[in-house]
């Protein structure tokens, strides 16, 4: 499975924490790239960066959705070529007021953990995505954080 993270849609409030967060989070979608079983081969999860979106109704933009492999149809003439993998994706939304009062040294450690909370939507995800072993994807993200130097919250 690959793992992308992002922090791309930003504003101006946040547009430098969103350059701080894509570092980290292009290394650790790399170090999270593996065989977790079940079906997904793509997971995306897009941390949210503006306000006014959270504004608009409180819950995260995008709660987790699987969408899988469709047809490997040929597309205006061209040859046949596989529709897009099986994808799994969400977005985890900071609470903001938090986010823009903490130092630039906790901004990073308070994101990860946020996601590492938010990887509890898996669990629950495991049978649709065909026995995908969400603890160990959510345990393997805790490791690499530690090694990258991020304590996070076990709870």
């Amino acid at each position: 499975m690959e793992v992308g993270l992002h922090a791309n849609i930003v504003d101006r409030k946040t547009e430098k924490i969103g350059f701080s967060l894509r570092e980290i989070f292009d290394v650790l979608s790399k170090r999270l790239n593996g065989n977790y079983g079940g079906t997904i081969e793509h997971l995306w999860i897009d941390f949210e960066l503006i306000e006014q979106h959270a504004k608009r109704d409180g819950k995260p933009s995008f709660p987790f959705r699987f969408a899988k492999r469709v047809s490997g149809r040929s597309h205006f003439g061209l040859p046949p070529s596989p529709d897009y993998l099986n994808v799994g994706h969400f977005s985890v939304r900071p609470d903001f007021s938090y986010l823009l009062s903490i130092s630039k040294k906790e901004i990073i450690p308070y994101c990860l953990n946020l996601i590492y909370v938010s990887l509890e939507v898996l669990k629950a995800k495991e049978k649709k995505l065909g026995g995908f072993d969400s603890e160990l994807f959510r345990s393997t993200y805790y490791e690499e954080c530690k090694k990258l130097g991020y304590k996070l919250n076990s709870n």
